[in-house]
């Protein structure tokens, strides 16, 4: 998994590639929204662009992550996800706990 991090208008984009599944990429990806969480200020802008896959243990660290985001009085905001990753997320009846938005440009203006 690789996650380039970016700082664009107050928010924090964070664009990930490769898979989320139990293990250490899942691990790798609880320590990045960690690290988003303490070090950064603002919303986090997630793009799912470049994600191939996610597991269950993938979609528990958005949870978990979404409700600590929301402790802070901030947003754990999802850009791009695939079909089949909006689908996962549908069936888990997660898609309305998260701000889902076809673009980081979408979510940097709707969430201001």
């Amino acid at each position: 998994m690789i996650v380039e991090k970016r700082h664009l208008n107050g928010f924090t984009l964070l664009n990930v590639e490769g898979v989320i599944k139990l293990g250490e990429s899942a691990q790798f990806f609880a320590q990045t929204l960690e690290r988003a969480l303490s070090d950064d200020r603002g919303h986090v802008i997630v793009d799912f662009s470049k994600i191939n896959f996610i597991d269950s243990t993938g979609i528990g660290e958005l949870v978990g992550y979404l409700g600590r985001f929301r402790t802070a009085r901030r947003e754990l905001i999802l850009v791009n996800p695939s079909e089949r990753i909006r689908k996962l997320l549908q069936v888990a009846r997660l898609a309305d706990l998260f701000p889902i938005y076809d673009s980081a440009d979408a979510a940097m203006a709707a969430e201001r």
